[in-house]
């Protein structure tokens, strides 16, 4: 009778179970063979006897939103940016689960923080603070902007109009008048106006008015326009 390696019984038939007493570590299947036996290993080990740890982060980083991969012996750990949470910082951390908006105020979550959308008459960041901006401090068109820390307002004054409140009218008419061609400025509330003298015309006296274009030469004579005024150059007799 012929025995065969690997195999028992009265004619062979039987394949010896190879896996008893295996070396096969960190919870792979041992699988049996002939005379022999292999490691089915978990996705976190390789090598022969599944002994050694796989590098996660080597090849491919599975951590999302821009977080590091750290290995470790048989898996892997993400280190998340602020606002991430989650085995692969997948998920968005809630900021507003704490209900950290006052009076009424509605919490609108952001990445690493939130914010507080105040109701009327209230501002700051927790929406805490009376908004200075409610009774209208500012003159009509100007606009004003509560400081989310204090509280306290500014006015942000249109063209034309300077001042704590934005009431008082700049006279754009001094230190140099804005017209020219000896235009007379006149000062008018938020803005000037400029009067022009006889042949120029403008919003600052810029233009020159070409008097020709009427032609005012009389028996076909030629009219050549000059700054302020034209002249004729008659037709000889």
């Amino acid at each position: 009778l012929t025995l065969f390696a690997g195999f028992d019984g009265y004619n062979c038939e039987k394949n010896i179970d190879d896996c008893s007493g295996h070396l096969c570590q960190h919870g792979a299947t041992c699988v049996d063979g002939v005379n022999t036996y292999s490691c089915r290993c978990t996705d976190s080990w390789q090598g022969q006897y599944c002994s050694k740890d796989v590098d996660e982060c080597a090849y491919s980083n599975p951590c999302q939103n821009h977080g590091t991969c750290q290995n470790t012996e048989g898996g892997y750990e993400c280190i998340c940016v602020n606002g991430y949470i989650g085995k692969n910082c997948e998920t968005n951390k809630d900021d507003c689960a704490e209900g950290n908006c006052l009076y009424g105020g509605t919490c609108h979550d952001r990445v690493g923080g939130f914010f507080c959308e105040c109701p009327p008459g209230k501002t700051g960041l927790l929406c805490h603070l009376e908004d200075a901006c409610s009774s209208n401090p500012c003159n009509p068109g100007a606009r004003c902007d509560t400081n989310p820390v204090s509280g306290a307002y500014t006015c942000n004054c249109p063209p034309g109009f300077n001042g704590t409140d934005c009431a008082q009218d700049i006279n754009e008419c001094n230190g140099g008048s804005p017209c020219e061609h000896g235009g007379v400025c006149v000062n008018t509330p938020g803005s000037f106006k400029c009067k022009c003298k006889q042949g120029f015309s403008g919003p600052r006296c810029e233009t020159n008015v070409n008097e020709c274009e009427s032609n005012p030469c009389r028996n076909k004579g030629t009219c050549i326009d000059e700054r302020g005024g034209y002249r004729c150059i008659c037709m000889p007799g």
